[in-house]
């Protein structure tokens, strides 16, 4: 029932409103779902609108009770929005001003979007010279694959580490933890440095394809397996790729965001009305700049 009022709550809130983009789309080649003072909601419609929720929300609106909840609430964030629209709420100064504020945002949001989009991809050629030109910069310690389970109580966990060292497989006392209050995590591979030093210290300690514990730390008692180790070392070009990959894209967006920019500040006429503080830079005001009081 709780999750179902997060559905009736999120949907007038988050959703922007269906009769606003009224006739739109394929409605009148669509199921229809309902009426609202003769706009249509149809089944593309209300599909358009589940995809906004947040992803822990939308396998609740696929069950029956969920759909015809989201239903009426899209029917009671319409007719509200109707109600708002009616008293002229939207003429207000306040709310006139956080619309301006949101298309704003909305229109940059699209326009940096459609910048990065734009930056070009870079081929395996360039990220495998990236990666041959900066080996030392993609030099990692010594590292390791881990799973763990958390519990504060400590004879919950000597219960799990004794059931691991038994050979139980560990996806099922993950599952048997959760239902037991403990709560789990796949770290995937770590480095030093990025958990408890007593957490660190038993996971690198322990051998591969081992499990180690229960291991006290501030948040409580934990069950590790360590699945892999790899010594510190160059990573092989194939473990990398993706990282590489996703830097060179980063920046390639933010040349062409520079770029951009700055050729829109070289066709602006800048004037700066104040002068900046002792010390400090002044903004980058293009090719023809003015300053106030000359």
């Amino acid at each position: 029932m709780r999750k179902l009022a997060w559905v009736r709550v999120l949907a007038v809130v988050m959703v922007p409103s269906l009769f606003a983009c009224g006739g739109a789309g394929k409605k009148d080649r669509d199921v229809v779902l309902a009426e609202v003072n003769g706009d249509r909601i149809t089944e593309s419609m209300f599909r358009k609108e589940a995809e906004g929720l947040p992803p822990y929300i939308r396998p609740i609106v696929d069950t029956p009770a969920g759909r015809m909840q989201f239903l009426d609430s899209l029917i009671a964030r319409d007719l509200l929005m109707r109600e708002a629209l009616r008293r002229g709420v939207e003429r207000r100064a306040e709310v006139r001003d956080r619309l301006e504020q949101a298309r704003r945002s909305i229109l940059l949001e699209a326009l940096f979007r459609e910048v990065a989009e734009n930056a070009r991809v870079q081929s395996d050629e360039v990220l495998r010279r990236y990666y041959e030109e900066n080996k030392a910069n993609l030099e990692t310690g010594e590292r390791i694959r881990v799973r763990h389970i958390l519990f504060k109580e400590e004879g919950k966990a000597e219960e799990t580490a004794r059931r691991a060292r038994k050979g139980d497989p560990f996806d099922q006392l993950m599952k048997d933890a959760e239902v037991a209050g403990g709560t789990m995590a796949d770290l995937g591979m770590i480095e030093r440095g990025a958990y408890d030093k007593e957490f660190e210290d038993a996971a690198f300690a322990a051998p591969e394809n081992s499990i180690t514990g229960p291991v006290k730390t501030l948040y409580g008692y934990h069950v590790i397996q360590v699945l892999e180790k790899r010594p510190a070392g160059l990573p092989p070009f194939d473990e990398v790729k993706g990282k590489i990959a996703v830097e060179l894209r980063e920046g390639a967006q933010r040349e062409a965001f520079d770029n951009l920019l700055n050729g829109l500040k070289k066709q602006a006429k800048i004037r700066l009305a104040v002068s900046p503080p002792a010390g400090a830079e002044a903004p980058s005001v293009g090719a023809n700049p003015s300053q106030g009081g000359r």
